[in-house]
């Protein structure tokens, strides 16, 4: 920690270095300009929200101790910080500002709207040079190519993002679905063929104009959930790896050791094919819910799937292949549970479940205290322990031992029952009731 900047009474907003001071907005429409330095306070603007409120702030090239801040109302101010003084005012184009962005021309500046459209406006006189439209809506960001190509990017709410062409004034290309949420920042590296987007989906990307079509191809990434992780688990021996599941219905591994063997094994889907097909851009209506809870093993991974996930109000148990990173095709579930139209409406919801060591097994605990065992390899049901369940309310755990000699099953009713594994036990072999 080097310095902090305490006057603010809001959640700050916008925040922009300007040479040995900082530019910082918060919600109630105060910009305050800091000496980084000295962490002294050297000017205070007050701004009415209904009149002006600021979602955008750039700097144009060349314009000393001058600001430009962009409006929801559509309109732009410029401001000499160093006298704080209103330079001028411009009329806007009756929509939100949502971005500013310096072009390589002097006196040129990227401006985009909350109507999608992009507007390369002429400060020094007040003209604007040339309009875009994006149909995707609200424009997130902007960033211009200076690798001797005249190609701006924009990005836009829904994760696109549009190539154009400023010598033709048209669509050079498109990059569809480059992110699962909304291109927030995006920035070309000064003279190289590369461009870096961000995303609130947490991803980092890495993209070059290598193409045929002078198009971009994705270089690398770093990535992780989009949402809190709700379950994890060290995957192996060796402590390197650990399995991960979150709110946005993917599995992941991440590498203890670096980030180049951080994986996803995808999003849980109802039918992964389908869904593969219909790519990313499109929102896929067989997006299955959020996996809970899964068990992994690290024996037979190469011969079939070994991992088995719980998904949030489904009876439904998936499989998933570490070897290969991808989600199975097995759907376990009992045939008592199965319904005529759709299964995820059924009452009773898997709440635990354990491979056995060998990765031959599973054995599921459901909601409504039964529990059963599939083959891995087949997804065929097994067995069913209890008679006719195994707990008089919801099971709560299950453990087997490395021989595949015991099950041991806890329910809500605080008991613990032994039950042999390899008959289809209809009593266990002994029961512990834990007081409350």
């Amino acid at each position: 920690m080097k310095h902090t900047y305490k006057r603010h009474k809001k959640p700050i907003r916008h925040m922009l270095p300007f040479g040995p001071h900082l530019i910082s907005i918060d919600e109630a429409g105060t910009l305050k300009v800091w000496d980084i330095k000295e962490e002294n306070l050297f000017l205070e603007l007050t701004f009415s929200n209904n009149v002006f409120k600021i979602t955008a702030i750039l700097h144009p090239a060349t314009y000393i101790n001058k600001i430009l801040l962009g409006s929801e109302q559509g309109t732009m101010q410029i401001w000499n910080i160093n006298t704080s003084k209103l330079i001028y005012t411009f009329k806007g184009w009756d929509s939100g500002i949502s971005v500013l962005e310096q072009a390589p021309a002097l006196d040129v500046v990227a401006i985009g709207l909350d109507s999608g459209k992009i507007i390369l406006h002429n400060l020094k006189f007040d003209e604007t040079v040339m309009e875009f439209y994006q149909d995707w809506g609200l424009v997130t960001s902007i960033s211009f190519r200076t690798d001797g190509f005249p190609i701006m990017a924009t990005g836009s709410a829904n994760g696109h993002i549009v190539f154009w062409n400023l010598e033709e004034r048209r669509v050079e290309t498109q990059l569809l679905a480059a992110h699962d949420c909304a291109v927030s920042g995006m920035i070309c590296l000064p003279n190289e063929p590369l461009l870096i987007t961000s995303s609130p989906d947490n991803t980092l990307k890495l993209w070059i104009f290598d193409m045929s079509d002078g198009s971009a191809r994705l270089l690398r990434k770093r990535e992780g959930h989009s949402s809190p992780p709700s379950f994890i688990r060290y995957h192996g021996a060796n402590g390197h790896n650990i399995l991960s599941c979150a709110g946005d219905s993917t599995l992941r591994i991440f590498n203890t050791q670096t980030e180049m063997f951080n994986k996803s094994l995808g999003k849980a889907s109802y039918n992964r094919k389908a869904s593969k097909r219909r790519g990313r851009a499109v929102e896929d209506p067989l997006l299955m819910p959020p996996i809970v809870e899964f068990t992994s093993e690290t024996t037979r991974e190469k011969e079939w799937d070994n991992i088995a996930a719980i998904h949030l109000g489904l009876p439904m148990v998936t499989t998933w292949s570490y070897d290969k990173l991808k989600m199975g095709d097995l759907k376990l579930l009992p045939e008592r549970l199965y319904k005529k139209n759709n299964i995820s409406n059924a009452d009773v919801t898997a709440t635990c479940l354990c491979l056995t060591h060998c990765g031959n097994f599973v054995i599921i605990g459901y909601s409504s205290g039964n529990v059963d065992r599939f083959n891995m390899q087949s997804g065929l049901w097994k067995c069913e322990y209890g008679d006719p369940k195994a707990h008089g309310g919801p099971v709560r755990g299950i453990a087997a031992d490395t021989l595949n000699q015991v099950i041991v099953t806890g329910g809500s009713e605080n008991v613990i029952k032994f039950w042999l594994f390899k008959t289809q036990c209809k009593v266990p072999v002994t029961s512990i009731k834990i007081d409350e």
